[in-house]
């Protein structure tokens, strides 16, 4: 028969990682950024139109108001600025300047609100518009956001963002189209990928961090 002291032993030495499960605002308060908080960022866009995944890079801006500034620098050269009131200006060589809200974008608006909401470190403006469930631990962890708002749930399914410790890494974004995108930032910017990545390929550097 086994004792009680026995069993008291065993449960010490028992692994106590399921005990740490990670507070999505714990994490999400310490990836806090005071603007201006600038990164490199490679960018894979997956078009349902299109044979091939579009592969982007260049450099984000987060700004203290929390507004964004993005710079493709390759394959072509265009800024996109959104201000914080949701007014967008995209800016490209040879062609006409475009101005719009995010009212007309909603995956540029999920994304910039996911964002803004992350490096902000501000879990409670992220649950105001999505349901949010974290896996992982606080080394390597997950944040899934689903969209409140039925009409945005249309159009946007999920947004995916990885990281480790208090660095985001990586933001994947998933329309109802179909259609997707990973923005791969900080040291992810950098990964070697494939002339074709796959969706795949993305997910499992993603989680891996590598």
């Amino acid at each position: 028969m086994i004792s009680g002291k026995a069993i008291a032993w065993a449960c010490l030495l028992l692994p106590t990682a399921s005990l740490a499960a990670p507070d999505a605002a714990t994490i999400i308060a310490g990836l806090k950024r005071n603007g201006p908080s600038t990164t490199a960022y490679t960018e894979v866009r997956f078009v349902d139109m299109l044979e091939a995944p579009m592969i982007l890079s260049g450099e984000l801006q987060y700004l203290a108001d929390g507004g964004l500034i993005k710079r493709v620098t390759k394959p072509y050269r265009e800024t996109t600025t959104v201000g914080a009131g949701g007014d967008v200006t995209i800016e490209r060589e040879g062609r006409e300047t475009k101005k719009f809200t995010l009212k007309r974008a909603a995956a540029l608006g999920a994304f910039l609100e996911s964002f803004s909401g992350v490096l902000g470190g501000d879990s409670a403006r992220l649950a105001q518009s999505y349901t949010v469930a974290i896996a992982g631990d606080e080394s390597h962890w997950s944040l899934k956001l689903m969209p409140r708002d039925r009409s945005l749930a249309k159009q946007v399914t999920r947004i995916e963002i990885d990281g480790e410790t208090r660095t985001p890494l990586c933001f994947r974004v998933q329309e109802a189209n179909g259609d997707s995108s990973v923005l791969l930032v900080e040291r992810l910017a950098r990964a070697r990928l494939s002339a074709n990545p796959t969706k795949n390929e993305l997910d499992q550097m993603c989680k891996n961090g590598t």
